[in-house]
């Protein structure tokens, strides 16, 4: 059955090191609606702390899955922005949702 799923083996692994935490497919979603600032996806992801926040964009952006834009130079600030190579994930994310709704309704 793996073999139907992953072109090479070890693919799905190597997504799991960048997907498979419990913040970045939220961080992802929040992305693929809009750009946000650090400020904007700290209140959006409740319980998130900064530091794992700072971390998983950090790692998003070292994967070229986002870009972090500066959009004011005194004092810096930058947005956050889902690149093409993020936006492929869009379609995991609505089927990982589409899933989710059909088995955890009542949560």
């Amino acid at each position: 059955m793996s073999k139907q799923l992953e072109k090479r083996p070890g693919c799905i692994q190597e997504t799991l090191k960048i997907m498979g935490d419990k913040w970045t497919p939220l961080i992802l979603r929040d992305l693929t609606t809009a750009d946000s600032t650090f400020s904007e996806l700290e209140l959006s992801l409740v319980g998130i702390s900064p530091r794992t926040l700072s971390q998983r964009l950090s790692k998003l952006e070292e994967e070229a899955i986002i870009a972090k834009v500066m959009y004011c130079e005194h004092p810096p600030r930058y947005r956050y922005q889902i690149t093409p190579k993020g936006r492929e994930l869009q379609s995991v994310l609505v089927k990982m949702g589409e899933w989710g709704a059909k088995y955890f309704e009542k949560v």
